[in-house]
């Protein structure tokens, strides 16, 4: 089973960020003279030069499908270059028990700022009502502990999707014990499936940026 990504640590990463924005840049003397502009190299002549047309869109939202993890939904701007994992068995890449699938943003290259969804396809098992609810619980509690926040606020959540089945979970807004950082966890179930999404921001205001609501609202657990 692979383990979730590195947590952040809302109150260290905050005061990093501080400090790398406080460095002084040294003036340009009024006299000095200008640099002579370099000249690129010539197409294939080991030059690497991406196309303007080939680098990612980071100005405008992702929207994401996952075959593998069955799940869609929208990613903020800045998640263009999306991290995605998934477990696999050494004969057989579907020869798995339980599905793990991970699709992750660090918004606009920053591990201070991003967010995450991970598939847990078949991990409950037989398991239905209050054993089912208690297993999300469990992982819920686990991702509290791991970024280190305390909840603020707790939202039962149920969804009726027709033909795509009912959806029920749990939203859970923490904040950093006795810091700056906000983190939104969405724990949900249906049928032998788990979903988790998680968002932080270590500078705050997570809870009232519109991209975040997008992305917990945009979520459907199917990909057609």
């Amino acid at each position: 089973m692979k383990r979730l990504p590195s947590p952040v640590r809302l109150s260290v990463l905050a005061v990093a960020g501080a400090l790398a924005l406080s460095v002084a840049v040294p003036a340009v003397p009024a006299t000095a003279a200008l640099p002579k502009p370099a000249v690129p190299p010539a197409p294939g002549a080991g030059s690497r030069q991406a196309k303007l047309e080939e680098l990612p869109d980071s100005l405008n939202p992702v929207e994401f499908a996952s075959p593998e993890g069955q799940f869609r939904t929208t990613f903020p701007t800045g998640c263009a270059r999306l991290l995605t994992k998934r477990n696999t068995s050494p004969d057989d890449p579907q020869d798995v028990e339980v599905r793990l699938v991970f699709a992750t943003c660090d918004r606009h290259g920053r591990k201070d700022e991003g967010c995450l969804v991970n598939a847990r396809l078949g991990a409950l098992g037989d398991e239905s009502g209050q054993a089912a609810v208690d297993r999300v619980l469990k992982v819920v509690g686990e991702l509290l502990a791991s970024y280190g926040v305390t909840p603020t606020r707790q939202v039962p959540l149920s969804r009726d999707f027709g033909p795509h089945g009912k959806v029920e979970g749990l939203d859970v807004l923490a904040e950093a014990a006795g810091g700056t950082g906000d983190v939104w966890i969405r724990g949900l179930m249906r049928g032998r499936d788990m979903y988790f999404l998680v968002a932080w921001k270590a500078e705050g205001g997570l809870f009232e940026d519109p991209e975040y609501a997008v992305f917990f609202n945009d979520f459907r657990p199917w990909v057609e």
